[in-house]
């Protein structure tokens, strides 16, 4: 069976070939492709990128890699015509070239792989941030584009923008594959032509290995992995470290990602007026007297960020809105207790009974469920157990393999 996958970045191995850096996202492509049987399939993995000016094509232990040029459909064309797969699996939905994959092939042989869903994350880009951030700010927002940054109002059009873009997509799928709850209904609602296949993801390698022990962990530290963008909700974090550290002085938290800019106090309101979003959380955390209590990391690598799940007391996903956040997957194989925001397709990842769930958008609910962990160790831990076993049966990189190929077989039969 002859299978193309088509991406919207350069695989690590690949990018380094050609001489170009590898972007961090995208890691449950590698861990998915890792997982799959030696000869299982004649595999094709495409890519798009803006590094390309020409297509390029190599052949790397057995895998067939094709680099695009962003934006390039007449070389997409070509690409299907050469390689004449049984079946495409396009891996997100939102991007210029996916529309072109279900109009160049046929869309019962397109296999739709729900990434995140770009629509909702417009939508709840600016939850729980002050209205001042959805104003037109014309000189701003041009300054923004000119340094390659967004306004908090710049990322939310961006993502409803694709947001459109994907529910075209959707109308025109017939095989969807997802995760969770949330996006079987999304697309059930647009993508009403389209059958829906469930399959979980496979998590990055050193994940599985488990270890947090909380004799070793530091009481009273949360860990947040994600902070830049204002989807994540990191202001929200910060929102609740007074309450907490009333009861818990020692309260501390880590944050994956870089510091809000600082040339000193003369030039701290431009730096904050530019860097929107991240000077927002610098002049909260001053506001609120908090600052002393954060501490970001810069970023992390796999092994990095497995170090932070041990070092930390509680894993804290403080998002608006997520559909399977390979975070809360990797903390959960890891053993840490969670805390995170019920939205999206989280309450399909963490059960009751196996971390904390909160309203993101109910006050002080997010501080109640870091409480709760913290209050009843004892108890923390059970749930953390709990849902690193179901995670470890979720996640099973043999099972999620065997499963993707037992649905590549239904759907090409004679491939």
């Amino acid at each position: 069976m002859k299978v193309m996958w088509i991406l919207d970045f350069l695989p690590p191995v690949f990018a380094r070939r050609l001489g170009l850096s590898a972007q961090a996202s995208g890691s449950w492509v590698g861990s998915l492709q890792a997982a799959l049987p030696a000869g299982a399939l004649e595999l094709t993995v495409c890519a798009f990128s803006p590094a390309l000016t020409a297509p390029c094509r190599q052949v790397r232990d057995g895998v067939t890699y094709l680099g695009l040029p962003a934006g390039d459909r007449p070389a997409l064309e070509q690409a299907l015509a050469d390689e004449a797969p049984d079946l495409v699996q396009l891996f997100g939905t939102e991007n210029d070239h996916a529309p072109w994959v279900l109009e160049l092939f046929d869309p019962e042989r397109v296999l739709v792989y729900i990434q995140g869903l770009a629509g909702p994350c417009g939508e709840h880009m600016a939850d729980g941030l002050p209205p001042r951030f959805l104003r037109r700010q014309p000189l701003k927002e041009a300054l923004a584009r000119r340094t390659g940054g967004l306004t908090v109002r710049g990322h939310r059009q961006r993502f409803l923008e694709r947001g459109e873009k994907e529910r075209r997509v959707l109308a025109a799928a017939r095989h969807i594959l997802g995760r969770t709850d949330w996006d079987r209904a999304y697309c059930a609602r647009f993508a009403p032509r389209a059958e829906y296949h469930h399959l979980p993801e496979i998590m990055r390698p050193v994940f599985y290995q488990g270890g947090w022990r909380r004799e070793s962990a530091r009481p009273h530290r949360l860990f947040v992995s994600q902070g830049n963008v204002p989807l994540k909700g990191l202001h929200r974090a910060i929102e609740a470290l007074p309450e907490l550290a009333a009861r818990w002085p020692d309260t501390q938290l880590f944050v994956a990602g870089w510091p809000p800019p600082d040339k000193g106090p003369l030039l701290r309101p431009l730096l904050h007026w530019l860097a929107e979003y991240t000077g927002y959380l610098d002049s909260l955390a001053r506001r609120l007297k908090v600052s002393d209590r954060i501490h970001y990391t810069g970023v992390l690598s796999a092994e990095e960020m497995r170090e932070q799940f041990l070092l930390a007391e509680t894993y804290l996903l403080c998002s608006s809105i997520e559909n399977s956040p390979n975070s809360l997957g990797e903390a959960m194989l890891t053993g840490v207790p969670c805390a995170a925001a019920a939205v999206g397709g989280v309450p399909s990842m963490l059960h009751p009974g196996e971390g904390e769930l909160f309203d993101p958008a109910a006050p002080g609910a997010l501080a109640r469920a870091v409480a709760a962990l913290w209050a009843d160790p004892a108890a923390a831990d059970g749930m953390a157990a709990a849902a690193r076993r179901r995670a470890l049966a979720v996640h099973d990189p043999k099972a999620v393999a065997d499963a993707l190929l037992d649905l590549y077989r239904r759907l090409c039969p004679g491939g």
